[in-house]
C-alpha cells in the first residue's frame, strides 16, 4: 500500500484539525478491495450526500454495500448533485474537508470496528481511520464552532 497525497481541501481540513490520518492507493476490483485492504466488508464505508426539499443536505456514512438510512423525503443526491455541493466525484466523496460544513450521520453498527476505511476523495484513495476520529471529525457542533472563529 503506497501514501498518497489527498485532494487540498481534504488536506487543508486534516491539517487544520491536526488529524495524523493515513491515507493509502489501494488499485484492486470492488470484490477484492476487502482483501486489499485487509478487513471485513462492512469496514469500508461510503459518505453519501443525502437531500431534503425543506433541510439542508447531510451526508450519511455506511458500510459502503449498504443502502444509507433515509428520513421521510428524502432521496441521495446523483452523481452531479455531489460534485456540484462537495467539489468531490461521489464515489470518492470523504465525510468531512468538503467545501461546507455540513451535519453528518454515522451508521452506528459501523462504530465496533477497530478500524475503517473511507474514501479520500479521489480515485482509489482510501483513509484509515479509527470510529472515535470518524466520529471527531465528522461533529458538526464542534467543528460549526471552531471554524467560525
Amino acid at each position: 500500500m503506497n501514501l498518497i497525497t489527498p485532494p487540498l481541501g481534504l488536506l487543508e481540513f486534516l491539517d487544520r484539525v491536526r488529524s495524523n490520518a493515513k491515507i493509502y492507493e489501494i488499485k484492486s476490483e470492488a470484490d477484492q478491495l476487502s482483501l486489499a485492504l485487509g478487513c471485513q466488508e462492512n469496514d469500508i464505508l461510503t459518505a453519501s450526500l443525502i437531500l431534503h426539499p425543506e433541510h439542508a443536505p447531510r451526508i450519511a456514512v455506511h458500510p459502503w454495500n449498504q443502502n444509507p438510512a433515509m428520513k421521510d423525503n428524502e432521496r441521495r443526491a446523483n452523481p452531479m448533485q455531489v460534485y456540484l455541493l462537495t467539489g468531490y466525484p461521489a464515489q470518492w466523496m470523504p465525510p468531512f474537508g468538503l467545501p461546507h460544513l455540513l451535519k453528518t450521520e454515522i451508521d452506528a453498527s459501523v462504530l465496533e470496528s477497530p478500524c475503517l476505511y473511507i474514501p479520500a476523495g479521489m480515485q482509489h484513495g482510501w483513509m484509515a481511520i479509527t470510529p472515535d476520529e470518524l466520529a471527531s471529525l465528522t461533529d458538526y457542533a464542534h467543528w460549526r464552532q471552531v471554524f467560525a472563529a
